[in-house]
């Protein structure tokens, strides 16, 4: 219904923003990784999910609208509230405790010990997030990945930068990743591959 808001900032709360776009003021929840990189003032844009959860014991409807800083982060949230157990309020902690392309790597290793180390994630609930969203995601790009020509380089850097933010030692990363390619050769593997090859080889 809504894909996006562009409006002037009036108010930043705890957990959210209220952004004013024609004249209406629309509280959006927003992560705390996007709160904290909130212009003092003027306009700002959030790319919309737009949510509404029925009580069945009273009947009454909640509309709630959250808002990421663009597509690919929104789109990471919608997987993540899709699975069994996670709310919209633990989606919102799982990206605001780490950036997208952290939560993105770690379920493409199966990184159990950072899901679990965010507040109302448990082991079971975290190898759940693990197994229905490893095969999918591996299909998406990764968020932030930006395409540029000569992309050799590029794909060496972002797998390198993937693969220490799991908090592991850059040089012994960097050799596994470069046995890695040499065993593809001219032909590289494509990133999400090579993180889990390197990862293989350590």
């Amino acid at each position: 219904m809504i894909d996006s808001l562009n409006g002037t900032l009036l108010h930043t709360g705890v957990d959210h923003v209220v952004l004013e776009c024609g004249g209406v003021g629309y509280l959006v929840h927003a992560p705390a990784s996007v709160l904290a990189a909130l212009p003092t003032n003027g306009t700002m844009r959030l790319f919309v999910h737009y949510a509404v959860s029925v009580d069945v014991r009273s009947g009454q409807s909640e509309h709630r609208l959250f808002g990421f800083a663009d597509r690919e982060d929104r789109q990471l949230f919608r997987r993540l509230i899709e699975v069994q157990g996670v709310s919209a309020t633990i989606g919102m902690a799982i990206m605001g405790a780490r950036s997208a392309q952290d939560v993105h790597t770690a379920i493409l290793v199966g990184d159990e010990s950072m899901l679990k180390g965010i507040k109302g994630i448990g082991p079971k609930l975290a190898q759940r997030i693990i197994a229905e969203l490893q095969g999918k995601l591996a299909a998406v790009p990764m968020p932030g990945r930006v395409a540029v020509a000569g992309g050799g380089n590029t794909l060496r850097t972002e797998a390198l930068s993937a693969l220490t933010s799991l908090g592991l030692d850059r040089l012994k990363a960097e050799r596994a990743m470069n046995a890695v390619l040499q065993e593809h050769g001219g032909e590289g593997p494509a990133l999400e591959e090579l993180i889990r090859l390197t990862l293989k080889n350590l």
